[in-house]
């Protein structure tokens, strides 16, 4: 008898986080919060932020703590919301960390479907 085995799809998003120079709401440095809390292949998460004023698709990204890095640029949130919203498997870490003057994280999203 044939064995029937199902192979999910993963979707692999590589991009750089945005906004990594700005101040979050309550004041705390996204920079200072890289160099304290992101390494490489850290775990990362994902946060819709549907209040927005400059995008309704924006997507916070978040260190290991939870407190917000930067977001994901305006193609790729558009791409990875959907899945947010529908809780979809997805894998989310930190592919680089580098700075000196300026702080920036790579991200990698591995979305399962």
């Amino acid at each position: 008898m044939a064995k029937i085995i199902k192979i999910p799809s993963v979707f692999v998003y590589e991009s750089k986080v945005v906004g990594v120079s700005k101040d979050n709401d309550d004041g705390t440095s996204r920079q200072e919060i890289i160099k304290r809390e992101v390494a490489e292949d850290d775990f990362l998460s994902l946060k819709l932020e549907p209040d927005n004023a400059y995008d309704k698709n924006a997507v916070k990204v978040l260190s290991k703590h939870g407190n917000q890095i930067g977001y994901l640029n305006r193609d790729l949130a558009e791409k990875v919301h959907p899945a947010i919203e529908n809780d979809a498997e997805m894998h989310v870490k930190a592919s680089w960390v580098n700075g000196d003057k300026m702080w920036g994280v790579g991200i990698r999203i591995e979305l399962v479907s």
